[in-house]
């Protein structure tokens, strides 16, 4: 009788835990399904602002970009001029050993790019970044250490998972798709235990609030560039849009002509100007 009361308290015991973890594994997968939606409106908001970073910037260095560049040849030239006019102190050569800009080293003189033409590379794929987080979600939901206990896999988990860690941090697709071909039909897919489901789903929550905080800061530092800055000048709720780059034309216009002026008062031809250009 004793023995019955025994294997009865231990079989409710039981059933009173798996309905613990079920319900937990209930909450999370909740939680995850949140997180998953959420990371998907980042993804495209992070896609949409960098749209508007590169159209902006496209247009910035098409209609400013020039006219940086006019006017930091004439600011030399000006420079250079009030150098060779100016007394100096004492041997003073004329106006023949004007100091010329130091050439590059491919031989043409070095000049300043405009707004952020230097940070360019190639065009990249919008949803290159989406599959790179896609892919390494599912691998990690496969190949993360934390789902095994056994010795040997768990070994195995660590070395792959380690690969895996470090194509993601290199952003590299075609390393975590090779991963993915090589191992895809070594190892199987996990238990189906329910305490396996709940420490895979524990594990995707975690990678999910990783990916979006990653997500979150990139699309801040995107905020905060110039382009963005400059964009949110011209969309100010004022009643009628800024023009911000008419704006600026506008601005380096009125200096290249204030700098040309200064060129002719100290002798120098606008054909000289174009000259010196060359």
């Amino acid at each position: 009788m004793g023995k019955t009361k025994k294997t009865s308290s231990a079989i409710k015991k039981k059933k009173n835990l798996s309905l613990q973890v079920d319900a937990e594994i209930e909450a999370v997968r909740e939680r995850v399904f949140r997180r998953r939606e959420y990371l998907d409106l980042l993804e495209t908001e992070l896609t949409n602002t960098r749209t508007i970073v590169q159209e902006f910037t496209h247009l910035y260095n098409q209609r400013i970009g020039p006219l940086e560049k006019e006017q930091r040849r004439l600011s030399r030239l000006l420079e250079q001029w009030s150098f060779d006019l100016a007394p100096p102190a004492s041997g003073w050569q004329g106006r023949g050993k004007r100091t010329q800009p130091k050439p590059g080293p491919n031989g043409q003189q070095h000049q300043q790019e405009p707004m952020e033409q230097k940070k360019r590379s190639r065009p990249v794929d919008p949803d290159y970044e989406r599959k790179v987080r896609d892919l390494f979600r599912r691998l990690a939901k496969r190949y993360h250490p934390d789902l095994t206990q056994e010795g040997e896999d768990k070994k195995q988990f660590e070395k792959i998972m380690a690969e895996i860690n470090q194509a993601y941090m290199a952003k590299d697709l075609e390393t975590l798709e090779a991963l993915a071909q090589t191992h895809g039909s070594s190892l199987n897919s996990g238990s189906k235990l329910p305490t396996a489901e709940l420490a895979r789903l524990k594990l995707e929550l975690r990678q999910l609030d990783a990916m979006i905080f990653e997500i979150e800061q990139t699309i801040r530092e995107l905020d905060l560039s110039p382009a963005m800055q400059m964009r949110g000048d011209a969309n100010d709720g004022r009643p009628h849009r800024r023009d911000i780059l008419r704006e600026m034309e506008a601005d380096y216009l009125a200096k290249i002509a204030d700098l040309r002026e200064q060129l002719l008062a100290l002798g120098l031809e606008i054909e000289e100007m174009h000259k010196q250009n060359k």
